[in-house]
Order: structure tokens, then sequence, then C-alpha cells
């Protein structure tokens, strides 16, 4: 992997928002959000779960400093639970709000990052059916929805062929283009693939340019 300095945070209450930039990572169970958490961070910081049942219900916070790319600033990637564990919607719905509630007297969500595995035929949860939660991630946000969320697909490596990905990719985008503009600028679909460098520059673009 590659250098970072990071480390598992047991809360963020004494965070202070100088020099910071937070980022929720969302998506179904399975779609690789502690993966991907782990390879911006350089080690394996948070467990991942290889099941059909999302790993945890608890929202972990991961901090990381890439002194090469992203100077003294550090970044806090927030591992949120699946989105698709029906059973307990209710409770992961309800500890989103309290960890919402507890950040947002001092802190601001800085971007929005959304998996999705590219070896899924069907968008079986279109990001439309979630805007509601990820409006209500972004409203403090100094830049307008959904300029500061990224659709991002992962699992590249288990594609039969990547023309099948390409196709994916356009059918993706169709649905990600229903998803109502909060201000100027398109959110464009992109890759995560397996690295390090990959992980950062998605990262850098949605914070630095806030749409891609």
């Amino acid at each position: 992997m590659g250098s970072a300095i990071s480390s598992l945070l047991p809360t963020i209450d004494n965070i202070q928002q100088d020099d910071i930039t937070i980022i929720a990572v969302v998506g179904q169970t399975g779609v690789g959000k502690s993966t991907f958490i782990n390879t911006a961070a350089g080690e394996e910081i948070l467990t991942i779960g290889h099941g059909l049942r999302p790993h945890t219900l608890k929202v972990q916070h991961v901090e990381c400093s890439n002194p090469k790319h992203y100077g003294n600033r550090k970044v806090i990637f927030v591992d949120t639970p699946a989105f698709d564990a029906v059973s307990e919607e209710k409770l992961i719905e309800e500890k989103l709000k309290t960890w919402l509630k507890s950040i947002s007297k001092k802190l601001r969500i800085s971007g929005i990052l959304y998996l999705h595995r590219i070896t899924d035929g069907k968008l079986t949860d279109p990001p439309i059916i979630r805007l509601a939660l990820l409006q209500e991630l972004c409203k403090d946000s100094s830049r307008p929805f959904p300029n500061r969320v990224a659709f991002v697909t992962t699992m590249w490596g288990k594609l039969r062929s990547e023309d099948v990905g390409r196709q994916r990719e356009e059918e993706l985008q169709k649905h990600w283009d229903k998803v109502p503009r909060g201000g100027e600028g398109v959110s464009r679909i992109v890759r995560f693939e397996d690295s390090f460098d990959s992980a950062w520059s998605i990262v850098l673009a949605l914070i630095e340019e806030g749409i891609f």
C-alpha cells in the first residue's frame, strides 16, 4: 500500500474543523467501503466483512495524513453502516441521525463517496432512493449537492471484461444523472482501481475541485 499516516479514532468529539477534511463513505454491504478506506490509509485499519450481513452497525472514523499529496491537512474517513440492512434499517437511520447531530455543531462534511460494485448487473438500490440521506449529509456544506458526491465503482478486477464494465458505467450514469442538481456542475462516475494512488486521486478531486 501507499504512504500515509493513519489511525482509528474512537470518537471525533474533540476534533476541530481547522485543517480537517471529513469524507463519508456510503453504500450497500460488500461494496468495499472498508477496503477503500484501508487502501487510502495505507494499512489494514478496519476489519473487512465478507458476509451478506453488514459487518458493523457502528459509525467508524479513520484519520489519515498524506503529506505528499495533501500537505499538513488531515482527512477523516467516516465508515457508515450499510444502506441495505433492511432488518436494522431504523436502527441504522437513528445511528446516522445521532452521528450527524453530534458533529453538525462544529464540523462539516466535506464530501461523500457513494460506492457501488461494477460487478452488479442491476442497480438494485438507485442513489436517488437515498437522496434524502445524502442531502442531509450535505446540507451544511459550503458547496451545493450533489457536486460534492462521487459515485465510485469498485470490484473492477472481478469483471470478465472491461467492455462489460464500460457498458454498466453508461447505465449507471443514466441513473446518476437523475439525481436532482443542487447547483452548477456535473457529477460523474469514477473508478476505484484498488490502489493507494487511485483512492487518493478520487479523494483529492472531490475535495479540491468539488465536481468531477
